[in-house]
């Protein structure tokens, strides 16, 4: 028989035993390795090696057989590196020698055992402990059970202390007075084959196992109990320890250095972020000086996930305490420009008119590649300092997180290379490049430190992802899916943008995933206003709802004009609106998988549509401007504001979000120019005659000679012939969903309109 050894640092017997098993049942179910015959039981022998203790696990054969005299367990140690050992003999001769033999091997083993690097423990998939076998049966049969046996923890056996008077050193073991786990894999956690034959399980009322008898006090109610309130207690250590059994992954977030350090994954994370340091050259040691702005560093921990959210990774981030940095100094300029949503958007209605697959690729530790002109000294990193050199400062080569100038840096050093490298900046758009050949051409489009690239021919996505790998070391790169916590689905017939995950979290986040469905986020007869009658709400709620709420916009134009209504009130929320938030939660229940769908489209041209509702807050009185901008079919760009003064009149309104309007479908024109696509005579869509003729005619009268200068701009583009504003019946006025509550049929109608589609359609 086979024998398995681990060495664990501070371990007990019985949560060795326990690894042990857990160990081997993933081995069973194909995690790495196979492990062949069939157990129940397991019985470990502890032996003191130094400091560390190793423990040599026997177990059950598949027949059932008891454990014998302690003759025959060590016969079964003279077998240890025979690798087709069979089924030890129960013969009890040759105590004495073969319980010198046994401890002679022991020895021998151990050492072995204690030259394996922890750096092969973190790849064997458990935490801290050092697994070597000397032999592997070679059956792929795994663990079996009983059906009618589940227990939901592992039972102590009693195991009297002669069976280990003669063991080495046993006596000096800490643990020796704690009895051994009985180790029974159970039904959910092993499948069932019929090569698997059936140990002998004693089947008797023990094995029940016992209920959790937790009394409920004021300060735990049952409510907030997680999970089931039946099952034992387990602390944050154990879970820990359940969790490394899969990989070096911990599902916790410590909050300070001195958490961080206790856990074996996040060391591994906080030194792969100083092993960037070192890669990218960032700083250098020196003396502190004198006279100098020391800067200090801090870690961050956090956990990424993926867009199931499970954790994927640990990232420990290194930064620095910016606040203490002082202008003219430690930094000049920190400008560095940022892509806007539409300019995301836009590039995705381009890519699907022109069959166009996007990339994305994550530069690693972006910002430790941006260089800096400024003399800058920080600490050095808490919990790794250099112990013969503790007062020493570092001086910095390169930008580092949390720095002021940080994202200026980087971007400075991204958009020189690329220049380099033969592409063109936007002339709108600084973070959009571009590189034309005759035929074809790649888009560039930044973020910080995320970059989305397609191309119409593949050859120049190939090079341009070598180039970047040459230069940069990247952390992720592959077809577009996760931007921005949106989610990107790429299809032959369009692309479909959503953020299903992200409602589903909010749902959950404010214990709403169990409410009742409304067709529409905002009743039409809903009138929201300030009243010192009403109960004042948690405030920090409030805000953080509406915060919630604004993100999801940037794929739901639906709930726009409810979000920013809503707003109005943070300052001073009430009981009504309050309950007109949670009726936005409950129509984003009824329809978490809708998002916008990108086509392509025969007539790929811009136009925009534009309206007001007069007077409609009715605490100021002021007007509601909504309009949104079109790529041929795909919708780009949104927008519902009030308007700053108060309109005079219904065509008052209607110019000025007209006006509104043309800003942005000029930025749109000339963003489309970096593309290639050209546009004259951008149609403009009004439902209001007034405007129109008050944006042709530069005539001044009573109507129209009170209006502000800055929104008599659009003359000057209707008469230069870049926008054409036309007259548009208001039943086909899409912007109507921007400006006001709707009923249900008329909210469908638009909504459908704006090819606002649920994924499962």
């Amino acid at each position: 028989m086979a024998l398995q050894q681990f060495v664990h640092l501070n371990l007990g017997k019985s949560k060795a035993a326990n690894l042990v098993y857990n160990v081997m049942r993933h081995r069973g179910e194909g995690l790495g390795y196979e492990y062949g015959r069939t157990y129940s039981k397991l019985k470990t022998y502890p032996k003191k090696v130094g400091k560390s203790w190793v423990y040599y696990v026997v177990p059950q054969s598949e027949e059932g057989k008891k454990f014998g005299t302690l003759e025959d367990e060590d016969n079964n140690l003279r077998d240890l590196g025979n690798d087709n050992s069979e089924e030890p003999s129960s013969s009890g001769s040759g105590k004495k020698s073969s319980e010198d033999k046994s401890c002679s091997e022991l020895d021998s083993i151990s050492s072995d055992v204690l030259k394996v690097s922890k750096s092969d423990a973190s790849t064997s998939g458990t935490r801290g402990i050092l697994v070597h076998e000397k032999s592997q049966p070679k059956s792929s049969e795994v663990f079996k059970r009983k059906s009618n046996l589940k227990p939901q923890r592992q039972h102590r056996t009693k195991v009297s202390e002669d069976q280990y008077s003669d063991i080495p050193n046993y006596s000096e073991h800490p643990f020796s007075e704690v009895p051994l786990n009985t180790i029974v894999p159970t039904d959910s956690e092993q499948p069932r084959t019929e090569a698997s034959a059936e140990p002998d399980v004693d089947e008797s009322e023990d094995d029940e196992p016992p209920r959790n008898t937790f009394k409920y006090k004021s300060s735990h109610p049952e409510e907030l109990i997680l999970g089931n309130k039946d099952s034992p207690r387990k602390t944050r250590s154990q879970l820990r320890n359940d969790e490394s059994l899969v990989g070096l992954i911990s599902m916790m977030e410590p909050s300070k250095i001195d958490e961080a350090l206790k856990d074996d994954a996040w060391i591994v994370a906080m030194q792969e972020e100083l092993n960037q340091f070192q890669r990218n050259d960032v700083w250098t040691l020196v003396p502190k000086p004198s006279h100098k702005n020391i800067i200090g560093t801090k870690w961050v921990f956090r956990n990424k996930l993926n867009e199931q959210g499970e954790v994927v990774r640990n990232k420990a981030r290194l930064v620095a305490q910016g606040y203490s940095q002082q202008e003219g100094i430690d930094y000049t300029e920190t400008f560095a420009p940022v892509a806007r949503l539409e300019a995301i958007r836009l590039l995705l209605s381009y890519a699907v008119n022109h069959g166009i697959t996007l990339y994305q690729m994550d530069v690693k530790s972006a910002f430790l590649n941006g260089f800096i002109s400024e003399e800058v000294y920080v600490k050095q990193p808490p919990g790794f300092e250099d112990v013969s050199n503790p007062e020493h400062v570092f001086k910095l080569k390169k930008s580092l997180y949390g720095l002021k100038q940080a994202p200026r840096a980087w971007y400075d050093r991204l958009s020189n290379f690329l220049l380099e490298k033969g592409f063109e900046k936007g002339k709108v758009d600084c973070t959009l490049f571009r590189k034309t050949t005759k035929e074809d051409i790649l888009i560039i489009q930044i973020y910080v430190d995320d970059i989305i690239f397609g191309s119409t021919n593949a050859a120049l996505c190939k090079n341009f992802s070598k180039i970047m790998q040459d230069e940069f070391e990247m952390s992720m790169m592959g077809e577009l899916k996760f931007f921005l916590g949106i989610q990107i689905n790429q299809k032959k017939e369009g692309t479909y943008v959503h953020q299903s995950k992200y409602t589903k979290e909010l749902l959950k986040k404010f214990n709403l995933d169990d409410c009742k469905i409304m067709n529409t986020p905002m009743h039409p007869t809903t009138n929201m206003g300030k009243s010192d009658d009403e109960g004042k709400v948690d405030q920090k709620i409030y805000r953080g709802m509406i915060g919630s709420l604004l993100y999801l916009t940037a794929s739901r134009p639906d709930i726009l004009f409810s979000v920013c209504l809503c707003a109005r009130f943070q300052s001073d929320p009430r009981e009504s609106h309050l309950t007109a938030v949670k009726r936005i939660f409950r129509y984003l229940k009824g329809t978490t998988n809708l998002g916008l769908l990108y086509k392509k489209s025969n007539d790929y041209v811009l136009n925009g549509f534009c309206d007001a509702d007069y007077a409609g807050d009715k605490i100021e009185r002021k007007s509601t401007s909504g309009n949104c901008q079109f790529v041929g079919e795909n919708l780009i760009s949104w927008a519902s504001k009030r308007q700053t003064t108060i309109a005079l009149s219904t065509a008052e309104a209607e110019y000025i979000s007209a006006a509104k309007c043309c800003t942005q479908l000029l930025w749109l024109k000339y963003q489309l120019e970096d593309y290639q696509v050209s546009s004259n005579n951008i149609p403009l869509y009004c439902d209001n005659t007034a405007a129109i003729h008050l944006s042709k005619n530069p005539i001044l009268h009573s109507r129209a000679k009170h209006i502000e200068i800055k929104h008599h701009f659009i003359r000057d583009y209707v008469q230069r012939g870049i926008i054409d504003i036309k007259f548009v019946d208001t039943e086909n006025q899409w912007a109507d969903i921007f400006t006001k509550a709707l009923s249900v049929e008329r909210f469908d109608f638009i909504k459908k309109h704006l090819n606002m589609f649920s994924i499962s359609e």
